[in-house]
């Protein structure tokens, strides 16, 4: 599915409902084409951490039991710098400014495609 910081769409209820049956998801795009690289709450988590936007990015998805991302990994140093973001924890206070820089859904939405 597509999810990722900026298209959450899915919190609401598809992933409660998968969580509730142990079933995984795979998130594709997690890094939406590139974009959430430029985004300054990122990079300022980022900085903090030693590590990239987009690695943060991965590790916001792959804190969750049971996501597993599909990156871009179009090098031997992108496959290293995807693996990086597994042993990236974010503090709570990173993942409450990631929520206010991206608001969680609140109500059902309709999901994003590409």
């Amino acid at each position: 599915i597509l999810y990722n910081l900026a298209h959450r769409g899915v919190e609401y209820d598809l992933l409660p409902w998968c969580r509730e049956r142990h079933l995984p998801v795979m998130a594709y795009s997690p890094a939406d084409e590139g974009r959430l690289s430029r985004n300054p709450v990122l990079m300022g988590i980022a900085q903090k951490h030693e590590a990239t936007p987009v690695q943060i990015a991965l590790a916001w998805i792959l804190r969750r039991p049971g996501m597993i991302a599909i990156p871009k990994a179009g090098s031997v140093t992108h496959v290293q710098e995807n693996y990086r973001s597994l042993s990236i924890e974010l503090t709570a206070e990173d993942v409450d400014l990631l929520d206010e820089a991206f608001p969680p859904p609140v109500s059902k939405v309709h999901l994003d495609s590409w």
